[in-house]
This record gives C-alpha cells, structure tokens and sequence, in this order.
C-alpha cells in the first residue's frame, strides 16, 4: 500500500499513533529484557560482585524514575508531540555507550541514559494510547501496546540467545542492537499529530480540528465538531489530588504498578540467573530459551484477555493476575527448595500467566484512564516513576537477598506483595471499563 493509500485509509492517523505507542513499549521490553541475557556472558567476563549486578540492574530505572517523573509534566505542559523526537535521541546515544563501554562506570552512565529515554517516553505512549482510541476499545488497545512489550521482551531474548555464540564481547553487540527498534521508532513517530483533546483544552480549537482531520480522515466537519465538543471541560490544578476521592485513584494506579515491578522486574532480571546459578538449567543457553518460553505465557495471558478486558473490566482481571502471581511464586519457593525442575517451570508458567492476563496490561490503563486530561500524562509520570523506584529496590536487593536467604524464601516474599496488590485493588478498585475519559473524571 502507498503512503497516499495510507493517508485516506479510514483512521489511518490513529492506527499510526498505536503502532507508534507499541513500538515505545516494543522498545522498553527490548530494553529491560535484554539485560537479563546481557548479565550472562558480562558477569563471567568482569567478573561482577553480587552488589555491581544490582547497581547495574538499576541505573537504567534509576533513569526511568526521573524520566517518568519529568516527562509527565512536560507532557501535560508543552503536549504530546514535544518529545516524541527527542527522547528517542536519547537512546540511541545511551545504547550506542552502553555497547562502547571501556569500564563499569561508562556502562553505567550508558544504561542510566537509555533508562532515562524510557521514562521520558512512558508516560506520553500512555497518554497517546488513551487520548487516540475509542472508548469500546480503549482496554483493548492497551492490551496491543503491552503484547508490543513482551513481543520486544522475546525479541530481546531470541537476539541475545543468538548473540551469546559471537564471544566475549557478545554483551556489546546485544545492547547496540537496541538501536534498530529506536530508529524504527524515529521513523514512524515522524509527523505524529498533536492530541486533539490536549488542544481543546488548551483553548486551540482550530488546531484540535486539523488534528482530528488526521488521526480521522474520513470524518466530516460535523462530526469533528461533535468530537471537540465532547472533549471540553473545566481544567483541574493539581490541588484536587489532594481531595479524599482523587488520593484514591493515586493510590490505585500507583501501589498496585509498584506492587507489579518490585515482584515483575526482580524475577524478569535474573530469572535466566537464577536458572543457572541454582543449576535449574544446564547452560547459559538454555537458561536463555527457557526465558523465552516463559515470556510466551504472559504473551499467551495478553492474548487471551485482548479481547475480554473491555466487557469484563480492569478490576476482576488485575485481582485475577495478581492471585496467580502469588500462586506460581510460592509453587517455585516449594519446587526450588527440592529441586523439582518440573515443578519450577510449571509455577513459573502460572506466574507467567497471572502476569498476562491481569496487572501486566491493568496497572497502565488505571494510571492513565482515570485523570483528567491536563493532568493525564503528569499521573502517568508519577505511577511511571515510582513503580521504577519499585523495580529499582528490586534490582539492586535481589541478588543480595537471594545470597543471604535463598530463592525460596525470596519467592515467598514476592508471593506476599502480589497478595497485597490484591487486596489494594478489590478495596480500591475502581472500573473504567466503557466509560469516555470525560466520564471519568466526574466519577
């Protein structure tokens, strides 16, 4: 198809801007994941003590956290479009240090600069995901942006798997790779328009329709007008998180995501480790297949909640995903404690699951779906930012916690978070399911 057949295909603009948030997400499961196959071959080539892995681990979410605290401000204040361009830059020169590295500190400002893209780019993927779609579909399409994460996930994985045979310096040609999603990315986000709801409320409504003519080139002027119409409403300041009703939407979008990362990111970082180090695989490859095939049941659990999330909502499925998070986690305590490989990937697997088919998808949609537009990207920064500080405890604790405690006792702990995450979710919960994102925000 042409790029003139493109442009008057029916909502041609919106299908660009959700292939551009999936590529952002592509990127970050890229990103995140292919650390865990870099660790293999890098820990026996410098030789890494159990506190650099952790500060490694981290500096790419300590990046993310300031990255998602800023970008959400900057999002709401200049709009969507400002750093779609920008950020991008950003990783490419973070990767591209990273893989250059001369010594643990260089690498380190690498992945604290591409952590920092990533975090800068989170918020404003979750703001372009709720503000371009349908509200039918919204839940959907949150789905397809986080199986672009997994999808980078085992992109990250099957590149590291095959790098691992190019020698000692493999590390270096995975996190280089990076760059090859990042200048995709460039190229698609190129002419992106901006959000047509930022600008109504904004008061630039002739650009909100010129905008609406892109993502809706089969739209009618009527029916633009109607659209603008619908996306006005008073602006709210920051003092109403301060009410009793909004403090409770802060907490449900940010526990549960911090609850997600502390468990989430531990186990996807050293998972393939883990594998080895406790001899749960018999080599450095095989460890890495067998993170790829548990990254396919959380791809399997998106899949299958794709197309239900919208008609069974985000509450039921959150609960759901975060109960079988803990019931995996505690069958991997047990199995780990006698060794019983088949029980360890059976638990992982349900693990896997809980993950897909719940919080891995739902903790994104409720800390974007439930703010007012002014302050959309800003409370996606925020529950961006401390869920890395979540991961960022996580990364830099686990292979302390695991040397001095054990996988089991480390496993049960996680079980213990997943089953708080729970309960914050059914006290708290709150259903955006089939609601316009103007209704939300008079609930």
């Amino acid at each position: 198809m042409t790029r003139h057949a493109i442009a008057h295909h029916p909502q041609a603009g919106v299908r660009r801007a959700l292939g551009a948030a999936m590529l952002g997400m592509l990127l970050d499961g890229y990103d995140l994941s292919i650390m865990a196959v870099v660790l293999l071959p890098l820990h026996s080539t410098w030789h890494l003590h159990a506190a650099e892995i952790g500060l490694l681990m981290g500096m790419a979410l300590i990046g993310s956290l300031l990255g998602g605290l800023f970008g959400g401000v900057i999002t709401d204040h200049f709009g969507r479009r400002r750093l779609l361009i920008p950020n991008m830059l950003l990783y490419i020169g973070g990767a591209l240090l990273s893989a250059c590295s001369p010594n643990l500190a260089v690498l380190f400002a690498g992945r604290l600069l591409t952590g920092l893209a990533i975090g800068l780019d989170y918020p404003l993927v979750a703001t372009i995901v709720a503000e371009y779609t349908p509200s039918a579909l919204r839940g959907n399409r949150f789905a397809r942006v986080n199986l672009a994460w997994y999808v980078g996930a085992l992109l990250s994985t099957a590149a590291g798997w095959a790098l691992l045979f190019t020698g000692v310096d493999s590390w270096r040609w995975m996190l280089g790779s990076a760059v090859i999603p990042a200048l995709a990315l460039l190229w698609l986000r190129r002419g992106l328009p901006e959000s047509p709801r930022w600008l109504v409320r904004h008061g630039r409504t002739q650009e909100a329709d010129q905008a609406l003519s892109q993502l809706h080139p089969e739209s009618t002027a009527a029916a633009r007008q109607t659209m603008l119409q619908g996306f006005a409403a008073p602006t709210h300041s920051w003092r109403i998180l301060a009410q009793k009703s909004w403090l409770r939407r802060l907490f449900l979008s940010i526990f549960p995501w911090f609850c997600l990362d502390v468990v989430g990111l531990g186990i996807g970082l050293y998972f393939p480790l883990v594998l080895r180090s406790n001899d749960f695989a018999p080599s450095n490859a095989a460890a890495a297949a067998i993170n790829a095939g548990i990254l396919c049941i959380s791809v399997v659990g998106i899949g299958y909640m794709m197309t239900r999330i919208d008609r069974w909502g985000r509450v039921p499925l959150q609960i759901a995903g975060f109960s079988l998070m803990a019931t995996g986690l505690l069958g991997f305590a047990l199995a780990s404690a006698e060794h019983w490989l088949v029980g360890i990937y059976a638990a992982s697997a349900i693990y896997a699951l809980g993950v897909g088919i719940g919080p891995g998808v739902t903790v994104f949609a409720f800390a974007t779906e439930l703010f007012p537009t002014e302050l959309r990207a800003s409370a996606a920064g925020l529950a961006t930012g401390l869920s890395r500080a979540g991961a960022l405890l996580s990364a830099a604790l686990f292979p302390i916690v695991e040397k001095n405690w054990g996988i089991p006792r480390l496993l049960v702990i996680m079980a213990a978070i997943s089953l708080l995450a729970v309960f914050v979710t059914w006290r708290y919960g709150i259903e955006p399911r089939q609601k316009s994102l103007e209704e939300l925000e008079k609930m």
